[in-house]
């Protein structure tokens, strides 16, 4: 069985490039069939697919770690909500490569697994939070991929997943091709200053820390009300933030995460959105494989 765990990517100002893992997994219980046999593919879970989109980001990572491989049995069963910006496509590249590890006699090194991962998500945020849990920072440039992972920080999270749809493309489609000089500085100041907030646990500078110039702004006209949540000020509020391209919304809360996530539903219905709240616990552990063997990526 291997399984991995839901993530939120950017945290505002780290567009790109600051991903947090929480425990919603997405589950896969692995079987190898006789030559001849072909796939066999079921869904469950409060989140089953409702087509193969998922089925095919598994089947790249495998094939891109074990090609030619043997036919599986997959029961895929699944927790991450889809198309919601928790990073549902980056838990199935994960789920693949590491399967595809499992079927070699001698897997490749953890470093290249994981750059596996971070090339078919596209990026390395989701990718390596998905592959090693807890808190990451990280860049990849072609074949090279640098990273820092440190333990999750010290809070409560919050989803709220609004019944609106913001496919990927669409989000990635409403960035602007060039930004001005201000705004640039803006954002490297506190992506520098996130990064440094991750890795010492300060979590009373994580509001500053996710202020963002560079993609909120131009997302906030398709998801009604993100700039009024982004504004929401409460003490036990640590930081507030679009989950990757959205249209969830995350927040980090020093106590009552029920009721924050409470308030940011609210502003959703005062502009007509519908929306859920979760409460996942940040995950320590990433993509874990267990009953097959002692392979593990943390």
């Amino acid at each position: 069985m291997v399984s991995a765990p839901a993530s939120t990517a950017n945290l505002g100002a780290g567009f790109d490039a600051v991903g947090l893992a929480f425990e919603l997994r997405m589950t896969a219980r692995v079987r190898t069939l006789a030559p001849g046999q072909s796939a066999e593919w079921s869904y469950s879970g409060t989140h089953a697919p409702t087509h193969d989109g998922l089925r095919g980001c598994i089947e790249r990572g495998i094939e891109r770690i074990a090609p030619g491989a043997a036919a599986l049995a997959i029961e895929l069963d699944n927790a991450i909500p889809l198309g919601a910006g928790l990073g549902s496509s980056a838990a199935a590249y994960a789920l693949g490569v590491a399967i595809g590890a499992r079927l070699l006699d001698r897997p490749p090194a953890d470093d290249l697994l994981a750059l596996a991962v971070a090339q078919l998500e596209g990026h390395p945020d989701n990718a390596l939070a998905a592959w090693y849990g807890g808190a990451v920072v990280a860049s990849l440039d072609g074949d090279r991929l640098t990273s820092l992972r440190f333990a999750p920080p010290p809070v409560h999270a919050v989803f709220v997943v609004p019944e609106l749809s913001l496919p990927t493309d669409e989000a990635r489609a409403m960035l602007p091709a060039r930004y001005t000089r201000a705004d640039a500085v803006f954002n490297v100041q506190r992506a520098a200053l996130l990064g440094a907030a991750l890795a010492s646990g300060r979590i009373e500078v994580l509001r500053e820390a996710v202020r963002d110039r560079l993609h909120q702004p131009y997302r906030a006209a398709a998801v009604a009300g993100l700039t009024e949540i982004l504004e929401l000020d409460d003490p036990a509020l640590v930081a507030v933030a679009l989950s990757g391209a959205g249209p969830s919304v995350l927040a980090l809360a020093r106590a009552e995460p029920d009721r924050i996530g409470g308030l940011i539903a609210a502003v959703f219905a005062r502009n007509g959105v519908q929306s859920s709240v979760l409460t996942p616990r940040l995950a320590s552990a990433g993509v874990s494989v267990t009953e097959v063997g002692a392979y593990r990526a943390s």
